[in-house]
């Protein structure tokens, strides 16, 4: 299932600096009390990819073979959607608009009451959604796969990246300030009109991207990569770890987390990265 003697984590949702959940290949959800990590077993076995919450009451998780557990404030619970299909991630503005995303371009929305398919006009694996609101959402995926939902479909776009790079994050502040990362340190931003690579300084894969600001912007990923943008150029960080880092998220400018390979958790306090794994 995974290898190392802690499980290999995929996703990491904050909520507070006392309430923090994860997920990763042991299908195992945890939550940090602000003291210590706690796992919660469900009947679920399945690798966990990813965790997206609107609130603690309304929290999921999806995984492999189209998991997908949903979490009440109480426990977790396993969603049937009908799809088989393995899902990367999650997605959404509130309990009622929410998309499941994964393997072969599979989408599904749930509108509050049913999901519903949704075409994303790609056959390629989605890694990663993100918008400034329910009209102007921006995903990513396999081979620079790159997608615009307009508040009703997926728009079909030029390819970001050749086919032998993919795109794994993406994150930004507003529609004119959006920023991708993918394959061999890649990081192009879009300005609202076209995007434009960046010189990372990196041939590490990136593999997630999150800031607070415009010039405040972490991306993390192979080889215990963390870097930094302050506005003007990206920067190398030093990592209190040697894990390979799989997400990157947080709940402020001094309270960034990220997550990785061997139970990692690791927490930037806006001077330094000090480890606070399982």
């Amino acid at each position: 299932m995974f290898i190392g003697e802690k499980p290999d984590l995929n996703d990491i949702w904050p909520f507070s600096e006392n309430s923090i959940y994860v997920c990763g290949k042991d299908g195992i959800p945890q939550h940090f009390d602000g003291e210590e990590w706690i796992p919660v077993r469900t009947d679920n076995t399945n690798p966990l990819m990813g965790i997206w919450g609107s609130s603690e009451d309304n929290l999921y998780a999806v995984g492999i073979g189209g998991v997908v557990l949903r979490y009440d404030g109480k426990e977790w619970k396993q969603v049937e959607t009908g799809n088989m299909d393995s899902l990367n991630s999650v997605y959404g503005f509130g309990p009622d608009f929410l998309f499941i995303f994964g393997t072969g371009g599979m989408v599904l929305f749930w509108n509050g009451r049913t999901w519903e398919y949704r075409e994303p006009n790609t056959i390629h694996d989605l890694f990663c959604l993100w918008g400034e609101d329910k009209d102007r959402i921006h995903a990513v995926g396999g081979e620079g796969i790159y997608r615009f939902y307009n508040g009703k479909e997926f728009l079909r776009k030029e390819d970001l990246t050749d086919e032998t790079k993919s795109l794994y994050g993406v994150w930004g502040t507003s529609n004119e300030n959006v920023y991708t990362v993918g394959t061999e340190g890649v990081i192009l931003r879009f300005n609202g009109e076209e995007w434009t690579p960046m010189e990372s300084g990196t041939e590490e894969y990136l593999l997630s991207i999150w800031g607070t600001s415009d010039d405040n912007i972490f991306a993390v990923g192979d080889n215990a990569t963390i870097l930094h943008y302050d506005g003007n150029k990206w920067n190398k960080q030093q990592s209190c770890s040697e894990s390979y880092l799989t997400k990157v998220r947080g709940l402020g400018p001094n309270c960034v987390y990220a997550v990785g390979d061997d139970g990692c958790v690791i927490k930037y306090d806006g001077k330094q990265w000090t480890d606070m794994s399982l």
